[in-house]
């Protein structure tokens, strides 16, 4: 696969995490999303699905890494950085 179709596999899953969850009811933070990707990866059959799972949890992770030297202090549970806004 090119790095195009990885990184369109890898927001295909992503997507698909994101899907699951609002089917649950369940809340859509960066932590139940790593869990529902780490559950698809362990489900799935297929490995280059399953690197795809890989690739977005590490794709999350960057982002909160990202998000935590922004704005300081950013805990596990805790959904919102300190400081920030919630629009909805």
């Amino acid at each position: 696969m090119t790095r195009f179709e990885d990184k369109r596999l890898t927001d295909i899953v992503l997507g698909e995490a994101i899907l699951a969850l609002l089917s649950e009811g369940d809340p859509i933070t960066p932590y139940s999303l790593i869990e529902k990707l780490q559950l698809m990866a362990v489900l799935e059959k297929m490995a280059f699905r399953k690197q795809a799972c890989t690739s977005a949890i590490i794709e999350v992770r960057s982002s909160l890494m990202a998000q935590s030297s922004e704005y300081g202090s950013f805990q596990p549970g805790n959904e919102y950085p300190s400081g920030s806004k919630m629009i909805h």
